[in-house]
């Protein structure tokens, strides 16, 4: 039902059911805003007098709007922590003190063979990318850094094929 006093600013559902609709309700002057939560019911009144203000397709428009919104506000917060955390790193800016230690640390730190295989797998993967080693000749070199055993061989050998 109609909030007294408030006129109507906008609505979604707010389950996956799509049964219950999250109404927003404003008061003329602007200055407060009130929630009203409606079931998706026929035979509701609540639910008729909403729709004296929105139809159906909308209310599934500013839903899927709603939710992509929410979802994006997620994603950028998940960053945002990360990255105050030190889970990760912007690398666009090389510049950064804190992008070159992650740099020398990655070539030049502690290496495991066993605990960072996965590191050294993706590192040759993206070696691979790079069209001068793709498109080399060179299958010597190229065993070379496929066989490597840790960071600093499998960069040896890149830097010998893009040498070439």
């Amino acid at each position: 039902m109609a909030i007294p006093g408030h006129d109507f600013l906008t609505a979604h559902f707010s389950n996956n059911e799509r049964t219950t609709v999250e109404s927003y309700w404003v008061t003329p002057d602007g200055l407060e805003t009130r929630v009203e939560y409606i079931e998706a019911n026929p035979e509701d009144t609540a639910w008729k007098k909403l729709l004296t203000h929105i139809d159906i397709d909308s209310l599934h428009e500013n839903t899927y709007k709603h939710i992509k919104t929410q979802n994006n506000i997620f994603k950028d917060d998940v960053v945002k922590i990360a990255k105050e955390r030190g889970l990760i790193h912007d690398l666009t800016s090389l510049n950064n003190v804190d992008n070159m230690n992650l740099i020398v640390q990655f070539i030049f730190g502690e290496f495991d063979e066993e605990k960072d295989k996965e590191k050294l797998f993706m590192f040759k993967l993206k070696l691979f990318e790079v069209t001068k080693i793709k498109t080399s000749k060179n299958r010597a070199m190229k065993a070379k850094m496929r066989k490597a055993q840790n960071i600093l061989d499998v960069i040896k050998a890149a830097i010998e094929i893009l040498e070439e």
